[in-house]
């Protein structure tokens, strides 16, 4: 997989001075960015992630929501939702695959910006679970599963047995904006009195310069059931 990917990454630079036109900063698979021997990028940046967040806090058994499902209907979007945070060097960890949500955002279904990422593309080439965001339209329906974990233990179950309960409902928001940014941003995720939800991807050219996109694309969009 890494030969193919440097070899991918040798004839795209290799097509700049050949072509007339063709920018340095070519949008390519991340088969590139593989190649780099960098591991995953984070977002903003490219310096590395790490499976442990030494920013998260303790599971205290205290009731808690996390999203775990999300989809787009009309742009044939669905992916599971997994819980990211921060590396060691405090970069936004990414998700190997699915969608991402950052624990220290907004919790779907209180009020405030729950940020979510997912990639552009694969490592192999092939179309990331958000490859397709940048369709939305101002309207288009998304759905949220977010699971419900009851406190536990003893008598807080609220079927009596001392048993943790899950409970997953679906929250539905629609899409405000689409727009891009550039890819050291993070205005997009600052906080906000709404119900919201921003979703982040890869956008632009790919730069081998940067070892990245040069653009984010994001959308957000405001709760309505």
């Amino acid at each position: 997989m890494r030969r193919r990917a440097a070899l991918v990454a040798t004839i795209a630079a290799g097509l700049g001075p050949l072509v007339p036109g063709l920018p340095a900063s070519l949008h390519v698979s991340r088969l590139a960015h593989a190649s780099a021997g960098t591991g995953q990028d984070t977002w903003p940046g490219n310096v590395g992630d790490t499976v442990d967040d030494p920013t998260r806090q303790p599971d205290t058994g205290a009731a808690s929501r996390t999203p775990t499902a999300i989809r787009l209907g009309r742009l044939s979007i669905g992916a599971r939702v997994t819980e990211l945070g921060m590396d060691s060097s405090g970069g936004w960890q990414l998700p190997d695959d699915g969608v991402g949500w950052y624990w220290f955002t907004a919790t779907p279904g209180t009020l405030g910006n729950a940020v979510m990422v997912g990639h552009f593309d694969t490592w192999w080439g092939g179309d990331g679970p958000l490859a397709r965001l940048h369709e939305a339209r101002v309207g288009d329906r998304i759905d949220l599963d977010v699971t419900m974990r009851t406190a536990s233990p003893g008598d807080d179950a609220p079927d009596g047995t001392g048993e943790a309960v899950e409970v997953t409902e679906t929250l539905t928001y629609a899409v405000a904006t689409s727009r891009l940014v550039d890819r050291t941003d993070v205005s997009p995720t600052a906080p906000t009195d709404d119900e919201r939800l921003t979703l982040v991807t890869c956008a632009g050219w790919w730069s081998f310069t940067l070892n990245d996109y040069t653009m984010r694309r994001v959308v957000t969009a405001l709760r309505t059931t």
